[in-house]
């Protein structure tokens, strides 16, 4: 048997991301109506570059009118449409589908559709089930769909339940007003999902993630009993490197690193017991270099750098016993 020739790997499309925004009368498809929905070109990743769109140059609207009787008034009432005169007015459904794929294959010649919406679960359900219902083909296929608050989740390192507006930083927000307009909506945004493409977050201290007698977890680290935590990273505090002691306490040498590393503000912990002291030496030289210093019993230490490693470049330094 000849063997078989491995076949070269094509390459890779570029992707044209499409915010999209719907309002419907209910929570799922089908016993429910999808009844507006719009859509504004974000922008184009091309490898790992990514340009931004003017948001209000490709975009697209219809009023749809509903597939059945059953709705949910304060569901309908987030939209602010009429559904009597979408029953009227409404544009076909079979029809609206079939002129958005014509937009989307049209905007998006030579690159990949990709829906993105804030949060996709509840639009793409929508969305995905009007195109295969009325056409039977979606031109994003099966999955082409991002969350925005997913790839923000990932981008900030935290957990998505966390994800919401009002904690991201400002610069991320569009200044667009959210108006349940589903395209003032989708080209909203669409500011945020290139705002989100293009964000470099800042580098975040690591959280400690359990603290008891004797050890502690921190994230992206093996376990240990004292730590050095800054932005970026930590190892374990090994004492017997600089000959550290409970008395006289955390030396100069032990902090250098945290200026070093570019703190801002640096904890120090006191031991489980406060048997840990600190040389003033070693405040005088945080200080004197404009940090701002925290000493803390061990478990108030860890609660308070936690907090401060979400908008700070936070370091510190941990002692676990004693």
């Amino acid at each position: 048997m000849p063997a078989r020739t491995a076949r070269p790997a094509r390459p890779a499309r570029p992707s044209l991301y499409i915010s999209v925004d719907i309002e419907a009368d209910g929570p799922v498809p089908g016993p429910y109506s999808m009844i507006s929905f719009g859509a504004a070109v974000a922008g184009r990743q091309d490898g790992a570059s990514y340009t931004a769109a003017d948001p209000e140059r490709d975009t697209f609207y219809r009023e749809l009118r509903p597939i059945s009787e059953a709705y949910v008034p304060e569901a309908l009432a987030v939209s602010g449409l009429d559904r009597d005169r979408l029953v009227r007015e409404g544009a076909d459904p079979a029809a609206a589908m079939a002129e958005f794929r014509a937009w989307v294959r049209e905007v998006s010649a030579g690159a990949q559709p990709v829906m993105c919406a804030y949060p996709a679960s509840f639009d793409w359900t929508f969305l995905y089930w009007y195109l295969m219902s009325f056409g039977g083909d979606s031109p994003f296929g099966h999955s082409g769909c991002m969350d925005m608050k997913t790839l923000y989740a990932a981008k900030a390192r935290v957990p998505l339940r966390a994800v919401v507006k009002g904690r991201m930083p400002r610069e991320l927000l569009s200044r667009r007003p959210h108006t349940h307009h589903a395209l003032d909506d989708a080209i909203e945004q669409a500011e945020l999902m290139s705002n989100l493409m293009l964000w470099v977050p800042p580098v975040r201290s690591p959280l400690v993630t359990a603290l008891a007698w004797g050890r502690m977890e921190v994230e992206g680290l093996s376990a240990a009993k004292d730590f050095v935590l800054y932005p970026g990273g930590g190892r374990a505090w090994d004492w017997a490197v600089r000959g550290t002691r409970h008395e006289p306490g955390i030396q100069p040498a032990d902090v250098r690193e945290l200026l070093d590393r570019g703190c801002t503000e640096v904890v120090l912990s006191r031991g489980m017991e406060l048997r840990l002291h600190t040389m003033p030496e070693t405040l005088d030289l945080l200080r004197g270099a404009g940090v701002e210093v925290h000493v803390e019993e061990t478990a108030a230490a860890v609660a308070l750098y936690n907090r401060l490693a979400a908008t700070e470049r936070v370091g510190g330094l941990f002692h676990s016993t004693c």
